[in-house]
């Protein structure tokens, strides 16, 4: 509870109340020179060398000795000293305030100052209302440090009160750290009130008032404040701009941002470390990451704050090798990470399927003793979990003290992208138990679970449950769920009427997942009117065509298929190819269909040549309805067998030792062909092999497939 503060002080006396008595010039004169022989005294020469307590201790009983601890300045000096000092201590400070007879104000502030330094608000806040007790007078260096140890907004409203009554209110240092005040109370109404009403504004107070908006997450205030400012002529200073820049991040305010650049280089005002990191950090926010690089690669020195956010403007790029290499350099220079480094080199493992790697972070973090959190606790298992590794996802999960929503989310979501499908949602009902409440998120891993495992009712049931049990309306991904769900399960009608049903207009997501059902249970009807819609959502999409010519090549419908390929050359329409990835002693190698650029393609080719007779005698068909092209059957199990999935288990099998797991990540859906033949590898090479889809996972082991053939 706030320490109430007494309201009644005596104001100071006006010019004409209590005149002091007139000093002769002699008087003074000798004032002076005893006040010069004091500050010369050998015990405050001493004290200005002092550096430890027991030093002090030594110099104060020698004060006592020779009777110079009487003055009110030399003791003073030693009060100073005991509050403010790194080697001080705040209770002999007080001990010693207590025994001079006629304590100033100086000293008083001393103390006051001490408590704020040391982040004792409460004692700051005794002491002020001991020194009125005793009838000392606060002066303008008071409040600042009162200012500073006010948390409650009741309190520093008081204390408002009492310098504006002391004849404070038009102080200009006070007024700015009055603001401080305001703002760190989240009293933003007043802290503008108070700079409003400031005759002579400063650059400081325009730096705090814009510093207390972005602050509190309010970024067009805080960058109109800075046009006014410059309306105002007055010159930011670097604190200016590392507020003005903040804000520019949040609001992604790209052209304020270059002109603050512009300014800089224009003034030399110089890219100081703090500065170039907000500029880096609001180009990276803005996606110009060519920019904020070329910032980097010109720093001088950089901090850790600097590689983080150049670490994480690459992740957020989707340039996941470009951070991991980084994160090298990082290292080689002496750096070391923290918690934030981790979190988004965790992110890069994750989308990369990189799992020795992101096992090597993990124990990085362990070996570094690096402060798990809830959030670099969720990053390790969302790594885990989307890499494959449920275990180790789970592991994590139940070592960490502490969850929230998206930690739960993380693992739910991991489950049924690894067919876990009834784990996800018994995890679902202890996540309830726990008497954590789901999100809009938490539903989308819900219904994601419920359409891998062909839990259709379950999944419908979960769906109606949110506005209804839980107050969350479905949003287009949770729809997009249901017309996933009920389309992997052959019930195309209701997926198209649900979309028709839909509160808001369907997107690529929710038709895309429409057009895949339809070419898996061939249904060219319910297709050729999703690809019409979808060709007028998003005209340049060459998924939408691709996909559509391939059920046209499934039924045979060579002369259709090709008049699609024929219209995607003709409106310039290109689809990115079909890529795998593949992990092998800390390096991610990228193949692509027919890839011949790798150093190894070809001892890869004769392993894949060997790997191919061996399925054959194993019982091993090629599927051949899955090649999309009119030509003669050989060529067709030659289409197949250089698909990207099947190079990167070559390699793998090339490049490992017998019976490790072999993880692939493949950026489009696993083929019918592909998907047999892993399960023939799995058995003939006693190998688990796991591909990351751009759906989910598929666990192959002794000839069978964890998403038992329903995906």
């Amino acid at each position: 509870m706030a320490t109430p503060l007494s309201l009644h002080h005596p104001r100071p006396p006006l010019p004409t109340e209590n005149p002091r008595p007139l000093r002769n010039a002699a008087t003074t004169a000798n004032n002076n020179n005893i006040n010069s022989q004091i500050q010369l005294h050998p015990c405050l020469l001493s004290l200005e060398k002092c550096t430890t307590m027991s030093q002090l201790k030594q110099i104060h009983a020698q004060m006592l000795r020779t009777c110079l601890f009487v003055d009110p300045f030399s003791a003073s000096k030693i009060v100073a000293f005991c509050a403010l000092h790194d080697s001080g201590s705040l209770p002999y400070a007080r001990l010693v305030f207590n025994q001079i007879p006629n304590p100033t104000t100086f000293t008083c502030n001393s103390v006051i100052r001490g408590y704020t330094n040391k982040n004792l608000p409460r004692q700051a806040i005794l002491f002020y209302q001991l020194m009125m007790l005793q009838g000392l007078d606060p002066d303008r260096f008071t409040f600042p440090s009162l200012f500073k140890s006010c948390g409650v907004l009741r309190q520093g409203k008081q204390l408002h009160c009492h310098s504006a009554k002391l004849g404070f209110a038009s102080d200009a240092y006070i007024q700015n750290t009055l603001m401080n005040m305001y703002s760190n109370c989240g009293c933003l109404v007043s802290a503008r009130k108070v700079f409003d009403k400031m005759v002579n504004k400063s650059v400081v107070s325009w730096a705090t008032m814009i510093g207390a908006y972005a602050q509190w997450d309010l970024p067009h205030e805080a960058i109109e404040l800075f046009r006014r400012m410059e309306i105002a002529s007055v010159k930011p200073n670097e604190i200016t701009l590392v507020n003005v820049l903040t804000a520019c991040a949040r609001s992604r305010d790209l052209e304020t941002a270059k002109q603050v650049h512009k300014y800089i280089d224009e003034t030399g005002i110089g890219f100081h470390t703090v500065l170039t990191a907000a500029l880096m950090d609001v180009y990276c926010k803005c996606g110009c990451y060519p920019l904020a690089r070329d910032l980097f690669n010109k720093m001088p020195e950089k901090n850790l704050f600097c590689w983080n956010i150049m670490i994480n403007g690459h992740v957020e790029d989707s340039d996941y090798e470009e951070a991991l290499s980084l994160f090298n350099e990082m290292q080689l220079s002496g750096v070391k990470g923290d918690k934030v480094t981790m979190a988004s080199l965790l992110i890069a493992c994750t989308h990369l399927g990189a799992l020795e790697l992101g096992k090597w972070l993990h124990v990085y973090i362990e070996k570094e003793k690096i402060e798990v959190d809830v959030a670099l606790g969720t990053a390790l298992v969302d790594m885990y979990a989307k890499c494959g590794s449920i275990e180790s996802a789970m592991r994590v999960f139940q070592e960490m003290p502490e969850k929230d929503v998206m930690t739960w989310t993380a693992l739910i979501v991991g489950l049924a992208m690894c067919g876990q499908g009834l784990k996800a949602l018994e995890l679902f009902h202890e996540m309830q138990m726990s008497e954590v409440k789901p999100d809009a998120i938490t539903f989308v891993g819900v219904l994601a679970a419920c359409s891998h495992a062909g839990l259709v009712n379950e999944g419908i049931g979960y769906f109606n449950s949110m506005p209804n049990k839980y107050g969350i309306q479905p949003s287009i991904e949770h729809y997009g769920c249901m017309v996933d769900m009920l389309g992997r399960a052959g019930r195309i009608a209701e997926a198209e009427d649900l979309i028709q049903n839909m509160p808001m207009a369907p997107d690529y997501f929710v038709l895309g997942g429409l057009l895949s059902a339809c070419r898996i249970h061939g249904n060219l009807e319910v297709a050729e009117r999703a690809a019409q819609q979808l060709i007028e959502l998003d005209p340049k999409n060459g998924g939408t065509y691709v996909l559509l010519s391939n059920i046209y090549s499934s039924m045979k419908n060579w002369e259709a298929a090709k008049k699609m390929r024929e219209l995607m050359v003709e409106r310039n329409i290109k689809k990115p190819p079909g890529c795998s990835v593949i992990e092998v002693g800390g390096v991610v190698h990228e193949f692509v269909k027919g890839d011949v650029s790798h150093p190894q393609s070809s001892e890869i080719y004769e392993t894949l040549d060997d790997m191919m007779r061996r399925l054959k005698s194993a019982g091993y068909v090629p599927d051949k309805s899955e090649v999309l092209f009119d030509m003669d059957e050989k060529e067709k199990e030659n289409e197949l067998s250089l698909h990207s999935e099947k190079l990167a288990i070559a390699f793998g099998l090339l490049s490992t030792t017998p019976g490790t797991p072999i993880r692939v990540v493949k950026n489009h859906r696993v083929c019918s062909d592909c998907h047999s033949a892993m399960k023939f590898i799995s058995e003939v090479y006693n190998r688990e092999i796991i591909v990351r889809d751009r759906n989910r996972f598929h666990h192959f082991t002794k000839g069978s497939c964890s998403c038992r053939d329903f995906w």
